[in-house]
């Protein structure tokens, strides 16, 4: 998906993934990311966001959920972390990183609240439901804290993606937030939905889905039940090029993903955005049949619309990618066997991708585009 890309912007990433796999400095199975170019693309997205008034959290479920990671991105101006779980906060916390929101996809357990104020500490904590509310407002009251949350908002009518729906429906919405009133361990200042931008069909643009009337919506109703709203929260898709468009809505916080390695949807088609492509997934060829060559796997992604890869020592051929059944474990990839391929050869993949739900390794590097390019920190399995 993002092949094409990585070839005009960001050639010397291929030239060092393929000379770093070479000589036994990289295994198979393993994203590598040019650390300065990522570094690049986090100070253009924070400056971004300082000027236009918005506030980000950092997503790292794509590249590997890691402390090295999250400090990375800290140091180089996005303060605070969004947490797809709990799990994810622990990883990041232990590590010295600042949680910014828990909660917007995976919900902790009844059980967790205790652990999240004491241990956790996030800025805001997103809510679905008035169970959960109850919950967290009830361990924040046996600590002595009043705990700051939003809401996931949702209307029937929105787009949500498979495995993600939940939150407080508009039309109840009001009843619902008389009720979060009388909880004394939380305290309302705003709201989310997601996503809230899409790729047009013509891969030109974003734009925005109906979430963001929704999420507008809910701003109102909020405000109309006298609740100071501080934190509208949109995110999907947040990148140097979106956060201006979100803003005109009066927008206050974005949490860029995919923008950091320069992998948004819109990435892999225009090469006028200002974060640089710096991810790509990185194989050898395990062994080949008549018409198939099989490269060793687990970095996988059912969404990642691959289309080609290369390969060979210093990844100059090309070659078609054969898409694997989502019903199948990834065991190997499938490519279109060619000629010239040898086992052993290096193959390099660009997709859209999810790190923590893979079994994959990554690699930062530095000095990619130098003659001694080298692998700074490695993470076994980034999950």
């Amino acid at each position: 998906m993002f092949l094409d890309m990585i070839q005009k912007r960001n050639p010397a990433l291929i030239k060092a993934a393929a000379a770093l796999h070479q000589s036994g400095s990289i295994p198979p199975n393993t994203y590598v990311i040019d650390l300065d170019s990522f570094e690049a693309n986090v100070r253009a997205l924070a400056k971004s966001a300082e000027a236009n008034s918005v506030k980000l959290f950092y997503m790292t479920k794509q590249i590997g959920r890691s402390g090295f990671v999250g400090k990375t991105i800290q140091r180089n101006g996005i303060e605070k972390a969004v947490a797809v779980d709990i799990d994810e906060a622990f990883n990041l916390s232990k590590a010295g990183c600042k949680i910014g929101n828990l909660g917007h996809l995976v919900q902790p357990g009844k059980n967790q609240w205790e652990t999240v104020l004491k241990q956790l500490r996030p800025e805001v904590v997103t809510l679905f439901s008035l169970e959960r509310a109850r919950q967290l407002s009830d361990a924040a009251v046996r600590l002595g804290l009043k705990q700051n949350v939003i809401l996931r908002v949702i209307s029937k009518q929105d787009f949500i993606y498979p495995g993600q729906y939940g939150g407080f429906l508009i039309n109840n919405l009001e009843s619902s937030i008389r009720e979060l009133q009388l909880m004394p361990g939380i305290n309302v200042i705003g709201a989310t939905c997601f996503p809230v931008l899409q790729l047009n069909e013509a891969k030109t643009d974003f734009e925005f889905t109906s979430n963001l009337q929704t999420l507008l919506k809910s701003r109102d109703i909020l405000a109309n039940q006298g609740i100071e709203v501080i934190h509208l929260n949109a995110p999907s898709s947040t990148s140097c090029h979106t956060i201006p468009l979100i803003r005109e809505y009066g927008i206050t916080h974005g949490e860029p993903g995919h923008a950091l390695t320069g992998t948004t949807p819109l990435h892999a088609y225009s090469e006028n955005l200002t974060e640089k492509p710096c991810m790509a997934y990185l194989s050898e060829i395990s062994h080949m049949d008549e018409d198939q060559a099989y490269t060793i796997a687990g970095g996988f992604y059912a969404r990642s619309n691959m289309k080609k890869a290369l390969f060979g020592d210093r990844l100059d051929q090309e070659t078609e990618v054969h898409q694997a059944s989502s019903e199948n474990i990834d065991y190997y990839g499938s490519l279109k066997r060619d000629p010239r391929m040898n086992v052993g050869d290096t193959v390099l993949y660009a997709f859209r991708t999810q790190i923590f739900v893979t079994r994959s390794h990554v690699a930062f590097l530095k000095n990619a585009d130098s003659k001694t390019p080298e692998v700074v920190h490695f993470q076994r399995r980034g999950v």
